[in-house]
């Protein structure tokens, strides 16, 4: 191995030494941030624009047959669009924030005190202080999601998959029979 002489009398090897963790110029070394996961985004269906579209297909009958009586009713299809665009919610481990067509509104987990699903519909946050946010785009379907993406805030209702049971003993199935 070959050896290289330092300016300052002392040897060193050909290969590359470990750099200080700290250097006397800088400061401490930055504390271990892990990234924090993802956050999940619930929307609604995106092939609910193709009802969107339908709904500008018969708006526009109106509207080619008496254009300065009707024109106001291609505002329907486009705000729909728009809606259909626009809310979402995001949940991360800090908490949510449901984004609606005028409105955000964010809510932290210490905050919630449940979440509850009318018969039909999207999902609402109940508040500890009395009150409700509307979630769109989170549906029952999604409840394992939203768990996951909640940090375990939201307690995942399902059940765990469990695995078929083996026979411990495949002679005593035929000893029945005889």
């Amino acid at each position: 191995m070959a050896c290289v002489q330092c300016e300052d009398g002392g040897v060193s090897s050909p290969q590359q030494s470990e750099p200080p963790h700290t250097v006397s110029h800088t400061g401490d070394p930055a504390p271990d941030r892990s990234p924090a996961p993802d956050p999940e985004v619930f929307r609604v269906d995106p092939l609910t624009l193709a009802a969107v579209a339908l709904l500008l297909f018969g708006a526009s009958f109106p509207v080619a047959g008496a254009p300065l009586l009707f024109w106001w009713v291609l505002a329907i299809p486009a705000f729909a669009a728009y809606w259909v665009l626009r809310v979402r919610t995001t949940v991360d481990g800090r908490g949510l924030v449901a984004r609606r067509p005028f409105t955000t509104t964010t809510v932290a987990w210490s905050d919630v005190a449940g979440i509850t699903f009318p018969r039909f519909g999207f999902g609402k946050a109940a508040l500890a202080g009395g009150g409700s946010v509307p979630l769109p785009g989170v549906t029952v379907d999604d409840l394992p999601r939203l768990s996951a993406a909640s940090g375990g805030a939201v307690p995942d209702p399902t059940p765990p998959t469990s695995e078929p049971e083996t026979e411990s003993e495949p002679d005593a199935g035929r000893s029945a029979e005889q």
